[in-house]
């Protein structure tokens, strides 16, 4: 007797749960044994956390490079939802900067592997430029700052004329440089890394508050220069 088909919603849930022992092969592999995490993920290491056979993979992964798309996406839900907890919307905006800048930094500091999935050895091929899924969990990631930008002005307490995703890009920079030099034990200078992130936050706030009319306009954006 053949075996029912999958449900959609359980094709969802096996690919969710390939996902996830993806994500275990790459964080338990050992730097020192030379191996790079991503290079470490392969579908029989992946199959065997599973149980399963590793030709079962190809039903929802075609190729490595698909799942490490898919894996990158995971890891930037991961970063957005370590955010969206950290924030109470109905907190005064300062608060709420505060505790959305916290979240970002000491949830990359706190898995530093996850973290440089997002952003270092990256893979410039077409598939995952083209990967819709990473595009869309990038987005959503830096969608949570831009939407706490937005709660400001509607407070009063940001500046209307600062457009909200360019201020959400300068967070973005400044975070994440202040990260990749922690990461990098690079702060040996006599700073205290937390010290140093409040006042990041205070200082760009300012730059940002103070710079006149931050429009849209005129920021060039990289898809926009690619289709040209």
């Amino acid at each position: 007797m053949s075996r029912k088909p999958f449900t959609e919603e359980q094709r969802q849930q096996r690919r969710e749960d390939i996902l996830d022992a993806a994500m275990t092969v790459f964080e338990d592999t050992d730097p020192a044994d030379g191996i790079n995490g991503l290079e470490a993920v392969s579908f029989r290491k992946v199959s065997a956390v599973l149980g399963c056979s590793y030709t079962a993979l190809y039903r929802y992964f075609s190729s490595k490079e698909i799942l490490v798309n898919a894996l990158r996406a995971r890891a930037f839900a991961w970063i957005r939802d370590e955010m969206l907890r950290a924030i109470d919307p109905t907190a005064p905006f300062d608060i709420k900067l505060n505790a959305l800048s916290q979240a970002y930094i000491q949830s990359a500091v706190n898995r530093p592997q996850r973290y440089a999935m997002m952003f270092f050895d990256l893979d410039e091929t077409d598939t995952a430029k083209q990967s819709l899924e990473l595009k869309t969990a990038k987005r959503s990631a830096l969608d949570v700052c831009t939407q706490v930008i937005v709660s400001g002005q509607k407070s009063g307490d940001f500046p209307s004329m600062v457009d909200p995703l360019t201020a959400a890009h300068m967070f973005w920079i400044g975070a994440h440089g202040l990260v990749s030099l922690e990461v990098a034990g690079q702060f040996v200078m006599g700073r205290d890394f937390e010290a140093l992130r409040s006042l990041l936050v205070g200082i760009l706030r300012a730059g940002l508050e103070h710079s006149g009319d931050i429009s849209a306009e005129g920021v060039t954006n990289v898809e926009t220069r690619q289709q040209a």
